[in-house]
């Protein structure tokens, strides 16, 4: 997939891109799928945008490989920290 976002939207246009961006890959591992983002389509955007018919008001901000796993998922490369390392919640106490 080749996500584009409009040029004339403000800035935090692409933080809901992002957001965008994160429920497809959600949504296609509910289907079975993997998903990888990959900014460096962008660089690219020169070549994509004749071959897909991309417009002038459109930037390319990402693309989107998807496809059935060859394998299942092994366990993570790198452990993830607890929670407590890197957020707190305040006025959750009950």
């Amino acid at each position: 997939m080749i996500v584009t976002i409009d040029r004339r939207l403000a800035l935090g246009s692409w933080l809901d891109l992002g957001m965008f961006i994160q429920n497809v890959m959600l949504a296609a591992v509910g289907r079975g799928l993997q998903s990888c983002p990959q900014e460096t389509f962008a660089k690219y955007h020169r070549i994509l945008r004749p071959a897909l018919s991309i417009p002038a008001e459109q930037m390319v901000a990402c693309g989107i490989s998807m496809g059935h796993p060859k394998q299942q998922a092994r366990a993570r490369l790198m452990p993830r920290a607890d929670l407590e390392a890197f957020a707190s919640f305040k006025g959750f106490e009950n």
